[in-house]
C-alpha cells in the first residue's frame, strides 16, 4: 500500500455530504476491499482526544473497485461549527490489519437554509 493520499475537503453546514475514494496501491492498482471494512472520523486538530473525533457514515460501495463513501446528513453538517478540521479514512483486513488510506484538512462553510 501507498502512503495515505492527502485530500482536503469542504463542508457546508445544513447540506448533506458524500464522497467517494477509490483505494490504490504503491503501483496504481485498485485495491480489492473484499472483507475490509472501512472508517473515517475528523475532530478539530490532531492535538484533539480521540474520543472527541466524530465517525462519518462510512460504505464500502464497491468492494472489486476499491471504492468507499463518507457522509454526513443535513442535521450532522448543521452540528459542525464554522472552522477548519482534519479527517482520515482508514481500511482493515480481516486479520486486523489497518491502514490510512487518506487523509487532509476540512474547511466547514456556513450556510443559510
Amino acid at each position: 500500500m501507498a502512503a495515505a493520499t492527502t485530500i482536503d475537503l469542504i463542508i457546508n453546514q445544513k447540506a448533506s455530504f458524500q464522497v467517494y475514494f477509490i483505494v490504490k496501491d504503491s503501483t496504481g492498482t485498485i485495491v480489492n476491499l473484499t472483507g475490509y471494512t472501512a472508517a473515517a472520523k475528523y475532530k478539530e486538530n490532531y492535538q484533539t482526544t480521540d474520543s472527541q473525533a466524530v465517525a462519518f457514515t462510512t460504505t464500502i460501495t464497491n468492494a472489486v473497485g476499491g471504492e468507499i463513501s463518507i457522509a454526513l446528513s443535513p442535521t450532522q453538517t448543521a452540528a459542525i461549527e464554522i472552522g477548519k478540521y482534519v479527517y482520515d479514512v482508514s481500511i482493515t483486513d480481516n486479520t486486523g490489519y489497518k491502514i490510512r488510506v487518506c487523509e487532509g484538512r476540512i474547511m466547514i462553510s456556513g450556510g443559510v437554509s
